[in-house]
């Protein structure tokens, strides 16, 4: 008997010394606590998203520790920093706040008009959240392409809802990014702040919710991508609709850090209102 708990304790000592499960906190330099920042390893699946008290878990078992840690939240500057010197460290993340220049007003004699851009079809799910079924997709955030050569801005955001089991407030944030190499890049965020939206079973109407942005001056003349993903502490059902036969459409999910992956077919039903040159 006294053998068999030996062996037992040795392996539970040779877990705990291998294990890389890290905890650690996300400030920025006032010593004030960041919460809902995305971190996690470049080019995987790990990551966490910091809670209200900034704190956050990170398992790193196999990870080349040459790898990059990145953490990305609209407000302050991309933060990287090599594993192994994350290791070495306090686990303590500091970021600092972006600098916002205020651009000086053109007056630009063009004329505008207002345009929706995306798509409204909300007769099939096409994908959302169930975290009774799939609890390890919680983390998952999909993109949809706005193809453009004009100057815009984007003043609305608007998603279409199937169905939802759910009966806390749902939380979902927003990105607009232009591309790299066709996909959506985080370094290249169209907004200098976090596009959320909260809101209740109640308050969707006509099976849609929308976020005004009219007056975050999200502006840009290129191909852009509209990025949306839940609140990790999410419990239900939620799914939104969209076109599955919109075979040439280009939609795209990841989770965390992840590589962009290409839906075989569709988009979800999202769209944006926009004022954008005649």
């Amino acid at each position: 008997m006294k053998y068999r708990l030996t062996l037992l304790l040795i392996f539970l000592f040779l877990i705990n010394v291998n294990s890389q499960i890290i905890s650690g906190k996300i400030l920025n330099k006032a010593g004030e606590l960041v919460s809902n920042a995305r971190i996690g390893i470049e080019n995987t699946e790990i990551g966490d998203i910091s809670n209200n008290d900034g704190t956050f878990k990170l398992n790193l078992d196999n990870i080349n520790k040459n790898e990059l840690l990145k953490v990305y939240i609209n407000e302050y500057k991309p933060y990287h920093v090599r594993i192994d010197d994350f290791i070495n460290s306090n686990h303590n993340i500091i970021l600092d706040e972006k600098t916002i220049e205020l651009k000086p007003v053109n007056v630009h004699s063009k004329k505008y008009k207002f345009k929706n851009f995306g798509t409204k079809n909300n007769s099939w799910a096409y994908c959302g959240y169930n975290t009774e079924k799939f609890p390890e997709k919680i983390f998952q955030e999909y993109a949809i392409k706005i193809k453009n050569k004009k100057r815009l801005k984007v003043n609305k955001i608007n998603l279409h809802i199937l169905s939802i089991d759910a009966k806390d407030t749902i939380t979902i944030y927003f990105d607009l990014q232009n591309a790299t190499n066709g996909f959506p890049d985080d370094l290249k965020s169209l907004s200098e702040n976090t596009l959320q939206l909260n809101f209740t079973k109640n308050e969707i109407i006509d099976n849609k919710v929308s976020l005004d942005v009219s007056k975050q001056n999200i502006w840009t003349n290129e191909d852009f991508f509209v990025l949306f993903r839940i609140n990790e502490d999410f419990k239900g059902k939620i799914y939104f609709g969209g076109n599955v036969f919109a075979f040439s459409k280009e939609t795209f999910y990841r989770n965390y850090f992840g590589n962009w992956k290409k839906f075989s077919a569709g988009e979800p039903s999202i769209n944006v209102d926009v004022k954008i040159e005649k």
